[in-house]
């Protein structure tokens, strides 16, 4: 449930963004933290509402937030950049994160399955 729960939240965040930027809506979104502020109060909705009352075992709450940042971070880019209806592997060039993934290259990507592999793992419950 708790996997289930954060890939729809993620879906949902990054669907929403590509869509409003492909079509150059809202662009005080994407200025001034907008964006964080939101990632960040998704991300407490879920936590909150949806991982930890509904937890039929116990599972550390830490583990839930790095389950929740490492399936992020292997999902979220690729979705945006669909939604957003550029290339799939698309970086910028103006944000720390894609100026560090563009150095990273291959590895990158691979960083990012590991993540999402691990991440899974922490959120259905394996240890």
């Amino acid at each position: 449930m708790n996997l289930l729960t954060a890939i729809l939240t993620i879906l949902f965040e990054a669907i929403t963004e590509g869509l409003l930027k492909r079509f150059n809506k809202a662009q005080w979104l994407f200025n001034n933290y907008v964006q964080a502020v939101i990632a960040v109060g998704l991300f407490i909705v879920w936590l909150f509402v949806f991982a930890l009352p509904f937890d039929g075992y116990y599972v550390p709450t830490i583990k839930l937030i790095t389950g929740f940042i490492f399936v992020r971070f292997a999902i979220f880019d690729v979705t945006w950049n669909l939604a957003r209806g550029v290339k799939i592997n698309y970086y910028g060039t103006t944000k720390l994160y894609d100026r560090i993934m563009v150095r990273l290259g291959s590895f990158g990507w691979f960083l990012k399955l590991i993540c999402g592999i691990v991440g899974i793992c922490f959120l259905i419950g394996i240890s």
